[in-house]
């Protein structure tokens, strides 16, 4: 190409001043092809439309366990808080307008020394470009595919809540080495840590006056979800509490990873 594009350029200082212009446009229509078919070898590889669907685990037989922490706020200065248990069981499959999703069985229990007792029903997807969870009732879009780092996407697609943009905040599809991703769980004075995670930041704002919404859950591969936090609350903006940062409605939520594995299985 380079050696085509100079005899053309000799041929020019030759030609007669009429038929000049014409070589000129020739000249720059093959410089213009060049730059298009120029060396690939550093573009960037096709991202696997796949990609992060490992994250959202979903297999029948699969159980989860978590630690809750919750406060619920009912005035300032009043709330009520509470430490308990989750366990998530995926069950069976089921079809409904062509998509399949799986039930998913939430169990609580306040201590270790209590029996499970079933709390909710809720169920889960996993489609071609995303990841939905209907939480008593309300879907949710919590993950979207392929999952690239800083991708965006609506939450609140499939319900009538207002648009609620959500983002991957970490993640990288190769989690080796160089590109190992972690998380480290903000619980004052706890060193527990998770690798190879995405992290999916829900929402993130505050105006430290009158309201805070900061949501953020944790998926690692191959096991799903492993920490999530909401901190959604109004903050009092009365005179006599303004600037003060005193809370008086809303809820603060927490969910920990302690075990996880099939039903069946060691632990289970």
């Amino acid at each position: 190409m380079v050696s085509l594009i100079m005899k053309i350029k000799q041929h020019i200082n030759f030609m007669p001043t009429r038929n000049l212009s014409n070589a000129v446009l020739a000249l720059f229509l093959l410089l213009f092809i060049a730059s298009a078919c120029g060396d690939t070898t550093d573009s960037i590889p096709a991202i696997e439309p796949d990609t992060g669907k490992s994250y959202y685990f979903l297999e029948e037989g699969q159980f989860r366990e978590y630690d809750v922490y919750e406060i619920r706020y009912l005035a300032v200065d009043i709330s009520d808080t509470s430490q308990y248990q989750i366990r998530e069981e995926v069950k069976e499959s089921f079809v409904s307008n062509g998509i399949t999703s799986n039930i998913i069985h939430r169990f609580r229990r306040e201590n270790v020394s209590q029996a499970w007792e079933l709390d909710s029903v809720w169920s889960a997807r996993v489609e071609t470009d995303r990841a939905v969870s209907v939480e008593n009732n309300i879907p949710i879009v919590k993950m979207v595919f392929p999952s690239v780092q800083e991708r965006k996407w609506n939450g609140n697609a499939f319900n009538t809540r207002a648009e609620d943009e959500f983002r991957i905040i970490t993640f990288s599809a190769a989690q080796d080495e160089e590109n190992n991703t972690s998380f480290q769980v903000p619980i004052p004075g706890s060193a527990i840590s998770f690798s190879e995670v995405m992290v999916v930041e829900q929402h993130n704002d505050e105006d430290m006056i009158t309201f805070r919404d900061n949501r953020v859950e944790v998926y690692k591969d191959s096991i799903g979800l492993v920490f999530k936090q909401y901190d959604v609350v109004k903050i009092c903006s009365r005179a006599e509490c303004l600037g003060q940062e005193l809370v008086e409605s809303g809820r603060f939520y927490r969910e920990l990873l302690t075990s996880e594995g099939k039903i069946d299985g060691a632990g289970g």
